[in-house]
């Protein structure tokens, strides 16, 4: 979850309309991975970028879930805690892969995540429990992965 600040808010007149807020910052203070996803948007022909902030695995399926022909997820970069990449500090990779792990009665263990780099990080809720299977939630179409 993203928290927001009054104190952070740019105020600005509603030539886009007042349907949004505009924020300086955000603060994020889990330290689980989250990701940063480019929608690509297209329209007559033309298309742009939008960047999106997500803070969990849910959300992230939501927006997976919300494509259509003219909004489409076009990459996805995971952030990791350092307590997951083994570091003093976070850190961001190309997202290629993103897997739930599932228990007994199908409750969620946890996820996999792969990376570009060819890295693994495993998020686990319950490492006691036994894995009963995995479902992939999403694979990066990219045909080239640049580490």
């Amino acid at each position: 979850m993203f928290t927001t600040y009054r104190h952070a808010e740019i105020l600005f007149a509603p030539v886009f309309g007042d349907h949004y807020q505009m924020w300086q910052f955000v603060e994020h203070n889990q330290h689980r991975p989250w990701f940063y996803v480019t929608v690509r948007e297209m329209n007559d022909g033309l298309s742009w970028d939008t960047m999106v902030l997500i803070p969990n695995e849910d959300a992230f399926e939501s927006i997976l879930g919300a494509q259509s022909p003219d909004k489409q997820v076009a990459s996805v970069a995971l952030v990791i805690p350092a307590r997951l990449n083994g570091s003093a500090c976070w850190s961001m990779e190309r997202l290629t892969e993103l897997v739930r792990i599932h228990g007994q009665e199908n409750q969620v263990l946890g996820y996999e995540f792969k990376t570009a780099t060819g890295s693994v990080y495993l998020e686990r809720y319950n490492a006691s429990s036994a894995v009963e299977s995995k479902t992939q939630i999403y694979l990066s179409t990219t045909a080239e992965i640049i580490a």
